[in-house]
């Protein structure tokens, strides 16, 4: 599907170097994954983390940590 978006280039430039990926549209992709799984992990957490008091950001430091 093709989409006419006003990024900032420099943002788009250090994700693209940072993720080391070599075109825009990777970039994009790969930043809507990445939002997407954030948000279930962050539904998850809530939903059967609350039980273990495990917070997101407890949840994402243990990520961190391995």
């Amino acid at each position: 599907m093709r989409t006419t978006l006003d990024i900032n280039a420099r943002l788009l430039r250090d994700a693209m170097r940072r993720a080391r990926l070599k075109t825009k549209t990777e970039t994009v992709e790969r930043g809507l994954e990445e939002l997407i799984n954030t948000e279930r992990r962050r539904r998850l957490i809530r939903a059967r983390g609350a039980g273990y008091g495990l917070t997101f950001e407890d949840f994402l430091r243990s990520r961190r940590d391995e």
